[in-house]
């Protein structure tokens, strides 16, 4: 059943899309066939449907299969893979569990674990599959280790930790002949996945880090990033929902709630450089064809599908790319890509609203027109083409109430008023954070109270965090400090003699924005010596602020400041935020977006040099200044020499 959209307000919105600034690949977008505890694989006619480029077709480019831990069962997946292989699809396949005589529990159900005795012949087991489907001339591009190895349903299941995944990696991943995903675990959770990317040998064995959506805290995972794996989203299931008791809203999927959550969770996985968005079940009332279920149809898309498909077709295999979203009311939502070829911008956008959105977009080249696709209540991948008399960087599109929309620009010539990038060398020293949790501190920082007392983090009094924001926000993620009422406080980054920040002699900028929690306390920064000496201050009082936090919020406005000094010296320096004490309970502030640039004023203009530390030193530091280990990788400074590790 579809709802009619009722009429709402114009409201105006603006995307400005910079390609210099690139981040992840994105592999694809797809779905699995089957699960294992239905009887059914699809038709080649259903998976025409689902992986065809035809207009009438979805264009899925992932499959995700069901590895039995009978290998007489194998077979009846082959008929799947080939047809998928036909339109060039990555597949790769998952066990949910080993043969119950090798697991401690003797069940193939309820967990249990892979006796150690077992995990070669695990390892041969997987890779025995790869060897199966060659066999038939179908390339499996990767296996995983376990389908959800952090839950213990009555089906077909099997524990491990973070731990026990990275020693199977280290010992017998090299068995296995095809890239390897790992863990797949049901909450995205980093502690099955750091282990594995801590150690360098199980490392090496691991080419995707997986995860599923149920429960996901909308954070991105930049340890992957500096490994070198990509990041994929293999299963979700969106709102089921069941008749018959088992119903919250009706049988039937709506649109204007359901729809919208299912392709904001697609778009939320890119913004957080995720590299593919997999379905759980391609056919099922709640998946991209319908099974006659809750009011679908059998054997025909559905409008999940249909969104699906916008992702599919038009951003496989391209770039994501800058895009700052400037939008109000912070309900809609947006991402960008660079094609194969580079010639071309693709920009995705939701608007989950009864509202009309003017939306005038700022490409990055000259163009002659705009590609639309657009999917509504009552259409389905509609086409449009909009050529221009003349050609223009700035492109203005209308979004439709309730609408998802794909639009695709071709460069005709390139821009000449492009404004300056600064270069990513400038940078002494940034961070934007991550989502370590509530119970965690970043490394360097600190938060104390106006004596110097530490303020431990998972305090729920006076403890520092990480607070985590919708990916299109300016802030994605800050450093949450705050006072009380006896006591003032502070956050601060360089008193930690593990992370100095180590600083060369010359002119500076520190950068950073500052949101007030459920209010505008007076905050000052300020830079000093490791001696307290101080080097520069601006006393600021933040003018906006956000009532809620979680990834679902937005921060829509920030207060941003500037600080310019000099330093006389070369040496270790304290970069701190100071807020005063509250006359009744908390003074809270988020800070985030810090950025520390070194300048040298020259005829040609400003010029970055990256500082060294300012004297020679046994010590091992990053071009940052920062104190490292002997065991970091990349670009390095030590004696005063710069080398770089691999």
């Amino acid at each position: 059943m579809l709802c009619v959209a009722s009429m709402g307000a114009e409201k105006t919105a603006g995307i400005r899309i910079d390609s210099r600034t690139r981040y992840q690949h994105v592999t694809g977008f797809g779905g699995f066939s089957p699960s294992p505890q239905w009887s059914y694989w699809l038709s080649d006619t259903e998976m025409d449907k689902l992986f065809g480029k035809a207009d009438n077709q979805l264009g899925l480019t992932v499959l995700r299969v069901y590895i039995a831990n009978n290998k007489n069962y194998w077979n009846s997946g082959v008929a799947n893979i080939r047809r998928a292989k036909k339109y060039g699809a990555f597949v790769f396949a998952s066990p949910w569990s080993p043969p119950a005589a090798w697991k401690d529990n003797n069940q193939t159900g309820n967990g249990g674990k892979l006796l150690v005795s077992r995990w070669g012949d695990w390892a041969t087991f997987l890779n025995d599959y790869y060897k199966y489907m060659k066999g038939y001339g179908l390339k499996i591009d990767a296996v995983s280790i376990q389908n959800e190895p952090d839950w213990s349903p009555s089906y077909e299941s099997c524990n491990w930790t973070g731990e026990e995944l990275a020693q199977f990696l280290r010992q017998h991943g090299s068995k296995i002949e095809c890239k390897i995903i790992a863990p797949e675990s049901v909450h995205f959770t980093k502690n099955l996945h750091e282990p594995m990317l801590n150690d360098e040998e199980a490392c090496k064995n691991l080419d995707i880090v997986g995860g599923h959506f149920y429960g996901w805290d909308g954070s991105d995972y930049p340890l992957a990033a500096q490994k070198g794996k990509e990041v994929w989203m293999t299963e979700f299931l969106i709102n089921e929902r069941q008749e018959n008791g088992g119903a919250k809203d009706g049988p039937n999927i709506d649109w204007q709630t359901d729809g919208f959550l299912f392709a904001k969770s697609v778009n939320d996985a890119m913004l957080a450089n995720m590299s593919a968005w997999v379905h759980y079940s391609l056919k099922r009332y709640y998946g991209c064809l319908g099974d006659g279920q809750f009011g679908t149809q059998n054997n025909v898309i559905t409008k999940r599908g249909w969104i699906l498909s916008h992702y599919a077709k038009y951003v496989s295999g391209t770039t994501r790319i800058a895009h700052a979203l400037n939008d109000a009311t912070g309900k809609i939502s947006s991402s960008a890509y660079l094609s194969v070829t580079g010639d071309s911008i693709i920009v995705m956008a939701l608007n989950p609203t009864a509202d009309t959105y003017t939306t005038t977009l700022d490409l990055p080249f000259m163009t002659k027109g705009v590609r639309q696709i657009v999917t509504t209540e009552t259409q389905n991948v509609k086409k449009s083409e909009l050529t221009y008399e003349e050609e223009t960087s700035s492109s203005k599109v209308s979004l439709a109430p309730y609408s998802v929309n794909t639009y695709i620009y071709v460069k005709s010539s390139p821009r000449t008023d492009l404004p300056e990038q600064a270069s990513e060398d400038e940078v002494v020293f940034a961070d934007n954070f991550d989502m370590y949790g509530s119970g965690c501190v970043p490394a360097g920082w600190q938060a104390k109270d106006e004596t110097g007392n530490i303020r431990k983090a998972g305090d729920y009094g006076m403890g520092p965090r990480i607070m985590g924001f919708n990916a299109e926000g300016l802030m994605r993620y800050a450093f949450y400090f705050r006072s009380g009422s006896s006591q003032a406080g502070y956050a601060s980054y360089g008193e930690d003699s593990s992370h100095r920040l180590n600083l060369d002699a010359g002119k500076y900028t520190l950068s950073y924005s500052m949101v007030g929690y459920k209010g505008t306390p007076t905050v000052t920064a300020t830079v000093s010596t490791a001696g307290n000496s101080l080097v520069a201050k601006m006393p600021s009082t933040p003018t906006v602020t956000i009532s809620e936090n979680g990834a679902s919020s937005r921060i829509v406005k920030t207060t941003d400041y500037s600080l310019d000094f000099e330093l006389k010296d070369g040496g270790n320096y304290i970069l701190k935020w100071a807020v005063a004490k509250s006359s009744g309970g908390f003074n809270e502030m988020l800070v985030g977006n810090v950025r520390l640039i070194r300048h040298n004023d020259t005829a040609s203009g400003i010029e970055e040099i990256i500082p060294t530390p300012s004297s020679y030193s046994e010590d091992c530091y990053n071009i940052q200044g920062q104190k490292v280990g002997d065991d970091y990788r990349g670009l390095r400074i030590k004696n005063g020499k710069k080398t770089f590790v691999k």
